[in-house]
């Protein structure tokens, strides 16, 4: 947080001045009230109209105060929060894919939504009350100081006291922050699911099978939600009643002070108006520091970049991958055995095999995605583990089963972050035959596509996943049943254009498989009963 704020420390500076404003503002109306109670102590009536005037002046004040105060710190609140949610993606964007798969999306969903709106809300008020509190409380303190140092001493007391009852508070208020984010992760995780599986459940009128899990997830999160509101409110009860007396207190001791023609009676109301508010703005201030301390949990945990272990090596293929006794297991469930092959660079493999054999799983441990296998993969004689991922990144495209589109233009999900070649589009976007579907939309490949391209068929959809990674050109390709919602046209000639680039391409496929077959050097068939076959074409 503290590199956050010194990036944007003049900003910073302009939230303070801002927060600190709101402070003189709570200050000036009181003094304003007290001037105008003073009007009864004035002598004369020009006294009397410089009283109204002053008055006047230091009630309406603080709504020009508050506009400008205003001003200043939205500045600092919209740029803190840009930042914070590029962190929290970048964060995201760093965890390896295998480490990334271990929760559950939606906890990764609860992060960039709730628990920034939750910092939010906690984070920029906490701030804003603190300085406020703490600024009108120095004020004030100083004020009541001039006028009556033994009273000055007893709001100090009562400040302290007040300070250690929120104090005790901390620890709890803390923890159920985290509780409360917690429960809110698994609220979305399971409306989520259900949102998700909404045609099925209706299909099938399962509903009432799906209630009970849902009522016990709400159940919890209304549960954590009033713990919370208790112990709020118990906080609160106990510093009003503490705060409250005090005062009482503070009041008493003043109006003997006056009795005894130690103050003058506006100094009296200047002090009555001053004590409450001093007392409260401190213990505001002490809960706002709890409250503080909740978001920057919140912060931490939404940004704080997590250590994987990673290679550091630089990747490099001039020669060879060569897979040494590779083996693979989910939990238990065992998925590749004492695999063992090589190919070369250009080289095209094929393979394939019945569903759950272990093809994907083989293309996420060639990738890098997956990286607790046993055995070796040396690229060039290095292990792969020990190659950095983003520079093993910079060098594969990877075309999955799963071809999510953004929303955003077909050029933009297309060519990425990578720089704009109309050329290159055009001719990536024939090679998997979608130019002439192009040519027939009135803004080409400015056309918009909906969120995961819901408004284009799945064929299309998975040709512009194809597309993306030829865009990128990599050195190597792996491409994962690229021919699964194509027609036989439309496949060979996609096939035409895969097996007809000038790199090594790993391709996994349950189709098509004598026309494949002919255009691969090297075929590895996973086998129904376990095992493996793997062969070189002539």
């Amino acid at each position: 947080m503290r590199e956050l704020l010194w990036k944007n420390k003049k900003q910073f500076v302009l939230y303070l001045i801002g927060a600190l404003l709101t402070a003189v503002e709570e200050v000036m109306m009181q003094i304003g009230i007290s001037v105008g109670f003073g009007m009864i102590e004035a002598t004369s009536r020009e006294e009397i109209i410089r009283r109204i005037i002053l008055t006047l002046v230091l009630t309406m004040s603080p709504i020009l105060i508050q506009i400008i105060s205003r001003f200043m710190r939205i500045g600092f609140m919209r740029d803190v929060l840009v930042d914070v949610r590029l962190l929290a993606y970048r964060k995201m964007m760093k965890i390896p894919i295998e480490n990334f798969r271990e929760k559950k999306r939606e906890e990764y969903q609860s992060q960039l939504v709730n628990d920034i709106n939750i910092f939010e809300q906690d984070y920029f008020l906490s701030i804003l009350n603190i300085i406020a509190s703490y600024g009108s409380f120095i004020i004030g303190i100083g004020i009541i100081l001039y006028i009556s140092p033994p009273v000055a001493g007893l709001v100090a007391i009562a400040s302290l006291l007040t300070y250690l009852v929120t104090k005790f508070f901390e620890k709890p208020v803390r923890a159920n922050v985290k509780r409360n984010q917690e429960a809110n992760a698994q609220y979305n995780e399971q409306v989520s699911n259900i949102l998700n599986g909404l045609e099925v459940i209706k299909l099938y009128q399962v509903e009432d099978r799906f209630k009970p899990p849902f009522y016990r997830m709400v159940k919890r999160l209304e549960m954590v939600k009033r713990k919370t509101n208790r112990l709020q409110t118990a906080q609160q009860n106990i510093l009003e009643w503490l705060a409250n007396t005090l005062v009482l207190l503070i009041y008493i001791f003043a109006t003997w002070q006056f009795i005894e023609n130690n103050i003058a009676l506006g100094s009296m109301i200047l002090i009555y108006n001053f004590t409450g508010q001093l007392v409260w703005s401190n213990v505001n201030g002490a809960s706002m520091i709890n409250r503080l301390r909740g978001s920057l949990d919140i912060f931490n945990r939404i940004t704080e970049q997590p250590v994987w272990e990673t290679g550091h090596e630089t990747f490099s293929m001039e020669n060879e991958i060569e897979v040494r006794d590779l083996n693979f297991a989910y939990g238990n469930k065992q998925v590749i055995t004492g695999l063992s092959f090589s190919i070369k660079k250009g080289d095209h493999l094929l393979i394939y095999g019945p569903s759950g054999t272990g093809k994907t799983t083989l293309l996420n441990c060639l990738s890098q995605n997956l990286t607790s296998y046993t055995g070796e993969i040396l690229v060039d004689r290095q292990e792969l583990k020990t190659i950095d991922f983003e520079s093993v990144l910079d060098h594969i495209g990877y075309a999955r089963q799963s071809h999510f589109m953004f929303e955003a233009s077909i050029k933009e999900n297309i060519i990425l972050n990578n720089p704009y070649d109309e050329a290159r589009l055009e001719e990536v976007l024939r090679s998997v035959d979608l130019w002439p579907w192009i040519e027939s939309l009135s803004d080409g490949t400015e056309h918009i596509l909906e969120s995961n391209g819901d408004n284009i068929s799945g064929g299309q959809r998975q040709r512009i996943s194809i597309a993306r990674e030829l865009y990128r050109d990599p050195e190597i390709l792996f491409v994962d049943e690229p021919s699964a919602s194509l027609d036989d046209e439309t496949s060979a000639k996609l096939y035409d254009t895969l097996f007809g680039l000038n790199k090594t391409l790993i391709t996994v496929s349950h189709r098509h498989l004598n026309y494949i077959s002919e255009h691969v050097d090297k075929v590895i068939e996973f086998l129904p009963e376990g095992g493996y076959r793997f062969e070189t074409q002539e």
